[in-house]
């Protein structure tokens, strides 16, 4: 394995998807027509403290799962 690949344990995958999920629908309920891209939001200075406990790898790794998972969908732009 290549010693820069981000590795994270299911469970703490399931936790970061689990925030990222709750985070993301309260974006949407908010009703102000942005959806940042979740790790960005960590460097946003009112960012949600749902995120804190999760690194940015984490938080790439949970919305890319999300995407697989079809949850979410990454549009580019």
């Amino acid at each position: 394995m290549p010693e820069n690949e981000f590795i994270i344990e299911p469970l703490r995958l399931i936790e970061a998807a689990d925030a990222v999920a709750e985070v993301l629908r309260e974006v949407a309920e908010s009703g102000t027509g942005r959806c940042p891209y979740p790790p960005s939001m960590l460097q946003m200075p009112d960012h949600p403290e749902r995120l804190d406990e999760f690194s940015s790898e984490e938080l790439v790794e949970a919305t890319a799962f999300l995407c697989r998972l079809g949850v979410l969908v990454h549009r580019a732009g």
